[in-house]
């Protein structure tokens, strides 16, 4: 996972004036960051470009609805199909293009926290992308995006993927998905809704 140092602004005061010392970021390109079979199949018009994403200060839930994979059937899930585990997310500590990423499922009962993740977007239009090490079967590493638009109900038009890269474990259960599958789902109603669902007892504390 690429760690990024957040050095948050600073401000020299003399008197009255306040002089801001500008922090540039080091964020890296998102279609050098994540693989080009992932980003094609989420689709060019779902990622947003841009160096100046909206402050995505929201609390949401989602129902992912499958919408492609590079996976051959049986082996992959009908495209249509509506997951019914609902999805709850939190971007936390946002600083410009760098933030915290909280989320859990309605089936856990802790949530996990990644950090960093990187947004970009402009306007109401955003895209955060990241990698994570999910604690399942076989020690996965996946590289994952989701975006949407802003509203004041929740996030519009709200897409979902994530490739798995690779497995950590010598021995991969074959129950697990093969490496380099990937998935791609949307909301199921189109709007993945505004709700408060997050409170520090949901965080481990070896997080």
């Amino acid at each position: 996972m690429a760690l990024v140092l957040l050095a948050l602004p600073s401000c020299i005061k003399e008197g009255d004036n306040t002089i801001l010392v500008n922090d540039p970021q080091d964020i890296p390109f998102i279609i050098k960051y994540l693989p080009d079979d992932l980003l094609n199949l989420f689709g060019e018009e779902n990622v947003y470009f841009g160096d100046q994403p909206p402050v995505v200060d929201m609390e949401f839930k989602s129902m992912h609805q499958y919408v492609a994979t590079n996976l051959q059937p049986p082996f992959a899930p009908p495209v249509g199909t509506t997951s019914p585990i609902t999805y709850y997310h939190k971007i936390n500590q946002q600083y410009l293009q760098i933030a915290d990423y909280i989320s859990m499922t309605s089936e856990e009962n802790q949530c996990k926290v990644i950090s960093p993740v990187y947004l970009t977007g402009r306007g109401n239009d955003f895209t955060v992308y990241y990698h994570e090490a999910p604690q399942t079967d076989g020690h996965p590493e996946h590289a994952v995006l989701f975006s949407g638009t802003l509203t004041a109900n929740g996030i519009k038009n709200f897409m979902y993927g994530y490739k798995i890269l690779k497995y950590n474990d010598s021995i991969v259960p074959p129950t697990v998905y093969p490496a380099s599958s990937i998935f791609i789902f949307k909301d199921y109603d189109g709007l993945a809704e505004k709700c408060v669902w997050y409170n520090d007892s949901l965080v481990n504390p070896q997080n």
